[in-house]
């Protein structure tokens, strides 16, 4: 497969080398991915003293493409090079007007231009593809969290415990940048210990690690129906939202789904975890769920969540009650018809 271009980690490289590019554009909708890129590039080439001179911040809504290109034509003082960051550039109005600059960049600045959607294909962004580096930041997939979750504490010089990165990302969601929070806060709480627990993420998320959403499917995968009532029951008296448990439940059968769709193809058990991206113990979970539950108990839990859903968005029915019907419709077995 073809590289599709630069990534944070040839970004961390290249400084680690100090080869620094004249223009970088990090654009995508991971926007806290694309801060520490520029983060990561003004501590490679300024100092703390050097800031104050050579750092110029400027916003789209605010920035003029003439006055953009003026600050970044600009020497350094008493130091190798400036640093130019513009947040929002989608904003600015005339920024087109940017491709006489990028054509011919200065050598002692670097201009970091961050944008959201840039359509590529048109000025100033094909001068910048040109003589920059280019890095997109996409959101990352389900399957990529918990690396990222356990890469992060390790930077730390931490380790995070596979339960403990389930239940934080079970808890907050996808969101980098709630994540990257609560993982400050888990590192505050844990002091000088250098394991993070399932009971720190517990105290600290305040996610209960017996009654959260992956032991509700492990209830439904294992038709304990008691069990599940139980456990979505205890979810929404702590306050988790019905709308975010049908969401993962969703994904619970979808990955379910593609276990069924890989055992029709021949996909060995070896390679079906990483096709699946999970965990090995992750996906002895859903190989053992897939024997409970066959391609038509999937199908009709795909309906069932759907019908769910239209109820907690249009009728005054207890979302309680929704959601106790509901865990009872997936962990029972589903009535054969004729």
């Amino acid at each position: 497969m073809a590289r599709e271009g630069p990534t944070l980690d040839d970004l961390r490289q290249a400084l680690k080398q100090k080869k620094f590019s004249p223009v970088y554009l990090f654009h995508g909708e991971e926007d806290l991915l694309a801060e520490e890129a520029t983060e990561m590039v003004i501590a490679a080439a300024l100092t703390p003293e050097e800031r104050g001179f050579n750092l110029d911040i400027v916003y789209g809504a605010e920035a003029d493409a003439r006055d953009i290109a003026s600050h970044a034509s600009s020497f350094p003082m008493m130091a190798e090079r400036r640093v130019v960051v513009v947040r929002e550039l989608d904003r600015v109005p005339n920024k087109e007007l940017l491709s006489g600059y990028l054509e011919a960049p200065s050598e002692t600045t670097c201009l970091i231009l961050q944008a959201v959607k840039p359509d590529l294909r048109k000025k100033p962004f094909v001068a910048a593809r040109r003589h920059g580096m280019v890095i997109e930041f996409r959101p990352l997939y389900d399957s990529q969290i918990a690396p990222w979750i356990a890469a992060r504490v390790a930077a730390q010089g931490r380790t995070i415990t596979a339960e403990a990165v389930r239940l934080l990302s079970a808890h907050v969601g996808q969101s980098l940048r709630e994540i990257r929070n609560e993982i400050e806060k888990l590192l505050l709480y844990a002091g000088e210990r250098k394991e993070i627990t399932i009971d720190d993420v517990s105290a600290v998320v305040g996610a209960s690690r017996e009654y959260n959403i992956f032991e509700l499917q492990r209830a439904i995968g294992g038709r304990q129906v008691g069990r599940a009532v139980l456990i979505v029951e205890r979810m929404l008296e702590d306050g988790e939202s019905p709308v975010m448990v049908i969401v993962m439940l969703t994904r619970f059968y979808s990955i379910l789904w593609r276990v069924h769709d890989m055992r029709r193809r021949g996909v060995s058990p070896q390679a079906q975890a990483a096709e699946a991206g999970l965990a090995p113990f992750q996906m002895k979970e859903f190989a053992d769920a897939a024997t409970r539950h066959d391609l038509t108990d999937v199908e009709q839990a795909f309906s069932a969540l759907v019908d769910a859903d239209e109820q907690l968005k249009s009728t005054s029915t207890d979302p309680r009650v929704v959601m106790e019907v509901l865990v009872v419709h997936l962990a029972e077995r589903m009535p054969t018809t004729a």
